[in-house]
C-alpha cells in the first residue's frame, strides 16, 4: 500500500506538536499587511494583526494559496510513490479549497476534502485522517470518511465585541451599534452544510461571565460528543481562569481521550479579534 501524506491549509491551526508527531504538511495562506505579504504561522502570528488593525483601523487581508503551489506539493508527493488526502479551508470562507481541486485534478491520487470549516474544527477532521491512516486506510478511503464527519463538526466561538466582523464586512453597522448598547455579546456558528457564519445566541452580562455560559451551553449534550478529541481555542487575551474552568467543566462532564488547548490562528483573528473562545467537538 502507497504512504498516504496528510496535508491542510494553515487555517486549521493545529499545535505544533500534533503537526510534527501526526507528520502532517501545512500550506500557509498569505496574510496581507498593508503592501507587505506573510505567510500564516510563519511569519505573522494573531499579534501582529492586533497591532496592525489598532495602528490603521483597517483589517488584513488573506490570499489564497494559488493552485501551483498545491501542484507543486502534490507533484512532489505523488513523485515520490504517496497518495495525498488534502483538507482545506472552508470553501465558502475562500477559494483555497476550488485551487486545491484545481491542482489535483492532474493526479490520480489525491483527494481533496472541503472541512466546510475553519480554526481547530477544521483541525479536528485533520487529525481523524491521520487516525483512518492509522488504521491502514487508503487515500481514497480516508477522504470518503472524513467527508462523512464534516456535518457533525461542531464549530462555535463566543466574541467580546463585533468590531472585526463589522470591519471586515461580515455584520451591518446597526446590528454592532445594537449590540454594543444592549451589551450583547453573540456566539458564532459555521453552518456545517453551506460552511457560512451566522449569530447562533446571543449572551449579556460581563464576559466572564459570558464564556462560562457559553462553555455550559457546549457541553449540555455531552454524551452526543465523540470522545475521542475535544478542543479549547482562543484568540488571546482570554483570561487561564476561563480556559482551566473550561478544562474542569469538560473533565467533569465526560472522559475525553484527548482534551486539546490551541492558539486560533490569523484566519480566524483577522475575523473575530482577540477574546473570542471556542470549544470544537465531532458529534457520534
Amino acid at each position: 500500500m502507497k504512504n498516504v501524506v496528510i496535508t491542510a491549509d494553515s487555517t486549521c491551526d493545529l499545535p505544533q506538536y500534533l503537526i510534527e508527531k501526526n507528520n502532517i504538511i501545512i500550506t500557509p495562506l498569505s496574510i496581507l499587511l498593508g503592501e507587505s505579504s506573510f505567510q500564516d504561522g510563519v511569519d505573522v502570528f494573531p499579534n501582529d494583526i492586533y497591532d496592525y488593525v489598532a495602528k490603521t483601523g483597517v483589517l488584513p487581508k488573506t490570499a489564497a494559496v494559488p493552485p501551483s503551489q498545491y501542484h507543486d506539493l502534490f507533484e512532489r508527493l505523488t513523485n515520490e510513490g504517496c497518495s495525498v488526502v488534502h483538507i482545506g479551508l472552508s470553501s465558502a470562507i475562500s477559494s483555497t479549497y476550488q485551487n486545491a481541486c484545481i491542482a489535483a485534478a492532474d493526479f490520480d491520487n489525491v483527494y481533496c476534502v472541503d472541512s466546510k470549516s475553519l480554526c481547530m474544527a477544521m483541525g479536528l477532521l485533520v487529525l481523524k485522517a491521520c487516525d483512518f491512516r492509522q488504521k491502514g486506510f487508503d487515500a481514497k478511503r480516508i477522504a470518503n470518511r472524513v467527508n462523512s464527519l464534516v456535518p457533525k463538526v461542531s464549530t462555535t466561538f463566543v466574541l467580546d465585541n463585533l468590531e472585526y466582523l463589522h470591519k471586515g464586512g461580515r455584520c451591518s453597522g446597526i446590528v454592532k451599534f445594537s449590540a454594543n448598547v444592549l451589551g450583547i455579546k453573540p456566539s458564532i456558528a459555521v453552518d456545517n452544510k453551506e460552511g457560512t457564519l451566522d449569530v447562533a445566541k446571543k449572551y449579556r452580562g460581563k464576559m466572564d461571565i459570558v464564556y462560562k455560559q457559553y462553555i455550559n451551553d457546549c457541553l449540555r449534550d455531552v454524551n452526543k460528543i465523540d470522545p475521542s478529541r475535544i478542543v479549547i481555542a482562543n484568540s488571546g487575551g482570554v483570561s487561564p481562569e476561563i480556559i482551566s474552568f473550561a478544562k474542569g467543566v469538560i473533565e467533569g462532564k465526560n472522559k475525553f481521550d484527548q482534551v486539546i488547548t490551541a492558539d486560533a490562528g490569523c484566519t480566524i483573528s483577522s475575523h473575530c479579534g482577540p477574546k473570542t473562545l471556542a470549544i470544537f467537538y465531532i458529534r457520534k
